[in-house]
């Protein structure tokens, strides 16, 4: 896990997280039974370049994801173990209630790290994230539409940082260029492991008495598709 640095709560632009207008995030969810759902993708603008190794810039930006995973470890512990129920406390600093809460603050960090533009640090703090959400869902009801539109997101954001080019324009990404910063075979054989073990977790949490189809289920079959297919094979042989 990314070094925290003390001084990282100060202001910068990495916070900056603005959604391109033409992308919602929310979604019209009344469907009918004959309409499948398609989650939406919603990412904010890039910087032009990554964080320079060892500069204040990167420094900061661990700061703030080392505090943000730390906040959501802690809610998520309240969670599980259904303690804290006090109202008086902070929001951040109150368990979370449902799974809306939890996606909603995975959703911030991965909308930091991604103007961020600096895969060094993105890649592994996506798994660690990612990592975090799997471990989570059962602590939840499975609710459908946040469970799938986050999972979709990550999906996408994984298969940019592998091929280098954005999701929604597929113009190439900030350090893609910079063969240093690109995700390593080893993080690549992890991703996929861990699109496996979601897809898998998610197909144990389906319901079994729905009497109709529903506009979602579609959409559960396609969990980290994109990682899926374009990882195929990574990792086979490997000790």
């Amino acid at each position: 896990m990314p070094s925290a640095d003390p001084d990282s709560d100060s202001d910068v632009e990495f916070e900056d997280v603005l959604s391109q207008p033409n992308q919602s995030q929310g979604q019209n969810h009344n469907n009918t039974s004959q309409s499948p759902w398609i989650p939406t993708l919603s990412l904010p603008d890039q910087r032009d370049h990554p964080a320079t190794p060892g500069s204040e810039e990167e420094n900061q930006l661990r700061g703030r994801l080392t505090a943000g995973l730390d906040r959501i470890n802690y809610r998520q512990m309240k969670a599980e173990m259904g303690i804290d129920t006090d109202t008086d406390l902070p929001p951040s600093e109150r368990r979370y209630e449902n799974f809306q809460e939890l996606a909603h603050d995975i959703n911030t960090l991965i909308d930091m790290l991604w103007v961020s533009a600096t895969p060094s640090i993105q890649t592994e703090a996506l798994l660690t994230l990612a990592g975090l959400l799997e471990k989570s869902l059962k602590t939840y009801p499975f609710t459908p539409y946040p469970t799938l539109g986050i999972l979709h997101k990550f999906d996408s954001v994984f298969v940019a940082l592998c091929t280098g080019r954005h999701p929604l324009t597929n113009v190439e990404i900030p350090g893609a260029h910079d063969q240093r910063q690109v995700v390593t075979q080893t993080q690549k054989v992890r991703i996929r492991s861990l699109a496996e073990t979601t897809r898998n977790t998610i197909f144990g949490m389906l319901p079994d008495d729905e009497e109709e189809e529903q506009p979602w289920l579609e959409d559960v079959a396609r969990v980290y598709d994109g990682v899926l297919m374009l990882l195929e094979g990574e990792g086979e042989g490997l000790v």
